[in-house]
């Protein structure tokens, strides 16, 4: 995104307003939810068209390419993410038995795009901070890509996300928590 001049901008989106206030206040409560491990709860708030991608990184001179390949950590949909959530409420989820502590943080809110049937395209940045037993700290960052569509009941739906994590080589014992 290039940076907009002052009168490009369109007042709606910038922070300090209603709408981008919704949004950060979305992204609180979604943060709350996965890391209160109330993963039913989160679920409902994807869209039922879903798209959940993470891309995987990698090490490229800014002339050869963006440094994101054409292969996935996952590319998921409802269905499979839905396997996921319930698998993660049973005691046969071994890779989170015990579960993991996590601590999200999203920061750079920004809506990039406002549709007129308000569906938003929002991008912001996420850190994660995982504890696992008695192991140590392993941290997670990603910008993510969001499309935001207008739900009466909880504000937003996430009907697309894509996820570029910073690292190249993931050294997290696995990528069983959400991000």
């Amino acid at each position: 995104m290039s940076n907009p001049s002052s009168s490009e901008l369109d007042e709606r989106l910038l922070p300090g307003g209603t709408l981008h206030g919704r949004v950060v206040h979305f992204y609180h409560v979604e943060a709350d939810l996965l890391d209160s491990h109330r993963y039913a709860d989160w679920f409902e708030l994807l869209h039922p068209d879903i798209s959940y991608e993470m891309p995987v990184r990698t090490t490229e001179l800014l002339a050869v390419g963006d440094g994101v390949s054409e292969m996935a950590f996952f590319a998921e949909n409802r269905s499979s993410m839905g396997t996921r959530v319930r698998r993660l409420q049973t005691e046969f989820a071994w890779a989170e038995t015990p579960p993991s502590r996590t601590r999200h943080f999203v920061t750079n809110v920004t809506i990039v795009d406002a549709a007129s049937d308000g569906v938003l395209g929002v991008r912001s940045n996420v850190l994660m901070n995982r504890t696992r037993g008695d192991g140590g700290n392993q941290t997670l960052t990603a910008s993510r890509c969001d499309e935001l569509v207008p739900d009466p009941d909880r504000l937003f739906s996430i009907r697309r996300r894509r996820l570029l994590l910073d690292q190249t080589v993931v050294a997290a014992t696995n990528l069983s928590v959400f991000l």
